[in-house]
């Protein structure tokens, strides 16, 4: 399955929490991709290529959030076999353009080319893999809102994820998720992927926002962060007994 070839809605979550036991049991609940974080989670190399491994065998997508527009880093996940790569912080029409380029190998992009990496079965294999992977951009600053039309234009770009909580903080609303102020740029972005035919993703927390923002277009979503469901999950049970 890939993401941006497919018609229809898909649902994932992030992951900052190594483990290949709950990517497995994330996989075999149904989940269509999980985000394995590399700016906040507590993933290495090794930690991801076990990941990307369950997530194979489980038939569920994994995407690498990086730290950021470094080439080595993405090219590393990209060899390891991850689905695609979902980059944060970024600023300004250039750094987007950045991204795409980082996705592809030349003459397009400047993504390094070995065909004896994980994502070549270490050179047993003479397939050659034309098609990028995904690429995820994340609009969570307010010069990224200003170059977003622009932004658009780039066809390299799959899919833009709303990163609402650093929105949050660029427009002076820190956490406050149901600010007016908030919840207009959302509005906004989203009018303009579907303008451009582009794919837009966020965070739901309930069935509720899923529902309203479904039917504003949203077609891929997120459901919150392993550890935090985690936690609340063992603080319901213990809850009923207390």
């Amino acid at each position: 399955m890939e993401l941006k070839y497919n018609n229809k809605e898909f649902h994932g979550i992030w992951r900052i929490m190594p483990s290949s036991s709950i990517t497995e049991i994330i996989g075999n609940s149904g989940f269509d991709f999980q985000i394995l974080d590399c700016e906040h989670g507590s993933y290495d190399y090794d930690t991801l290529a076990n990941d990307i491994r369950v997530c194979e065998l489980t038939k569920c997508e994994s995407i690498i959030r990086v730290s950021g527009l470094n080439k080595v880093e993405v090219q590393r996940c990209l060899d390891l076999g991850a689905n695609g790569i979902i980059f944060p912080q970024l600023r300004d029409y250039k750094d987007f353009e950045i991204a795409t380029k980082l996705m592809k190998y030349a003459p397009i992009g400047i993504r390094g080319y070995n065909p004896f990496v994980r994502a070549f079965a270490y050179g047993s294999s003479n397939y050659v893999n034309n098609k990028h992977p995904i690429c995820l951009t994340i609009i969570e600053t307010l010069e990224a809102i200003k170059d977003l039309d622009k932004i658009l234009t780039l066809e390299g770009i799959d899919i833009i994820y709303i990163g609402s909580y650093d929105l949050s903080a660029q427009l002076g609303c820190v956490g406050q998720m149901d600010n007016p102020k908030l919840l207009s740029t959302i509005e906004l972005i989203i009018q303009k992927c579907k303008l451009a035919s582009k794919s837009v993703s966020l965070m739901v927390n309930n069935k509720s926002q899923y529902e309203i923002y479904k039917s504003k277009g949203v077609d891929i979503f997120l459901h919150s962060i392993d550890s935090y469901n985690i936690q609340h999950l063992f603080s319901d049970i213990i809850k009923q007994y207390k």
